[in-house]
């Protein structure tokens, strides 16, 4: 007969029959439902998430994201980088920020240095991420300059987002404006 032995601590242990453990484990998995998504409010700082809770985007991969924003209001100002590259996502900041994670793309590099809560996957958001922030938390952001984003337009200009003015502008990459790490999990 084969048996599973568990310690207890203390030098005690178990054996128990492998029958009877994997048939009660298996009833008891039957038995539970399946765990429904966490929902979040708007705003809340998630513990072990590093950040602050945005909202969702459903990518256009079918997946529905969460997004979480960097708790600090910014970590610095950056040019967006070099003309050239042209062909990013509108809505995959962490796939554009791979591509552009490089010292000569100094507002992707950045973001992408920026860890908190151990995840170490933050990333400069995509347009239409900051589209999702700019209607659900804009009072998280600062009022006096753009915010960069990963989405260029054409192979000199990126969109840049004013929280002040809600304006969404193409703007010339050697400017420095502001940048702020956003990260995203599933549900």
């Amino acid at each position: 007969m084969d048996t599973i032995q568990f310690e207890l601590g203390g030098g005690a242990s178990i054996a128990l029959p492998a029958d009877k453990v994997a048939s009660a484990l298996f009833e008891r998995l039957q038995q539970q439902h399946p765990a429904q998504p966490t929902r979040y409010k708007i705003g809340e700082y998630l513990h072990g998430q590093g950040g602050i809770y945005a909202g969702d985007i459903q990518g256009d991969d079918g997946v529905l994201y969460g997004l979480a924003i960097g708790k600090e209001q910014d970590i610095g100002k950056a040019k967006w980088g070099p003309d050239g590259e042209r062909d990013l996502s509108e809505w995959d900041g962490p796939g554009n920020t791979n591509r552009l994670n490089r010292a000569d793309h100094p507002a992707a590099y950045l973001a992408a240095q920026y860890e908190v809560d151990g995840h170490m996957d933050f990333y400069l958001p995509a347009r239409r991420e900051f589209l999702i922030a700019m209607a659900n938390v804009p009072k998280l952001f600062g009022k006096d300059s753009y915010y960069w984003t990963s989405t260029p337009i054409g192979s000199s200009s990126a969109w840049a987002v004013a929280f002040e003015s809600g304006l969404v502008s193409l703007l010339n990459r050697s400017y420095e404006f502001r940048v702020r790490p956003f990260r995203r999990f599933t549900y």
